[in-house]
């Protein structure tokens, strides 16, 4: 047993390639928090298709590299507060919100890597939504799991970057939506 640790360890230091995808205990994770009538509520959405790729050292993190893809139609509502009708109407809206049709995917991939204070990472690079690039920064963290690595993260992205505006349900601003949208995932990067 002490020799397999110590060649995972060994591997992951020298640099190894990961594929990402949906695996148990895996969540790719969207938020959306309501304002006006309905502050407090918060609409999660979990993203079931993505796919990417990652290249690590553990030893030179600046120099690992992360490509990453989520099928924008993959999205569905979490929500406990709402029935299912009402789920229906809300993914509806989150697809004409993020132009699923027009813009199949969103995807992220990274410039830098610089390690924090805390030992996680900040990781840089251009989030494409709606066709449109931004810059975005997501704090990671990374640990061993299995013959792989366990990534956990989060970031905030802004609905006027990319031009996220849903039809407003009730008018004058009763209901609406917070500018800030948080990102979390957990994910299981698998050897290749």
């Amino acid at each position: 047993m002490r020799w397999m640790t110590a060649v995972l360890f060994a591997t992951i230091a020298a640099g190894a390639d990961y594929t990402l995808s949906p695996a148990p205990n895996s969540k790719f994770q969207l938020e959306v928090h309501k304002t006006g009538l309905m502050s407090g509520k918060v609409h999660v959405f979990t993203y079931e298709r993505y796919a990417g790729t990652l290249s690590y050292s553990a030893s030179q993190p600046e120099k690992s590299q992360v490509s990453f893809t989520v099928e924008n139609n993959s999205i569905v509502c979490r929500d406990t507060w709402v029935d299912e009708k009402d789920k229906v109407k809300i993914v509806k809206v989150a697809h004409e919100s993020m132009a699923t049709e027009k813009h199949p995917q969103l995807s992220f991939r990274s410039e830098t890597v610089v390690r924090r204070e805390d030992g996680a990472f900040d990781v840089t690079g251009p989030l494409t939504i709606k066709g449109m690039a931004k810059p975005i920064t997501i704090r990671v963290s990374v640990r061993a799991e299995g013959n792989g690595l366990r990534l956990q993260g989060r970031a905030t992205i802004l609905r006027k970057d990319y031009g996220i505006n849903p039809k407003a349900a009730v008018p004058f601003g009763l209901i609406g939506n917070k500018e800030e949208m948080p990102v979390q995932f957990d994910l299981l990067a698998a050897p290749r």
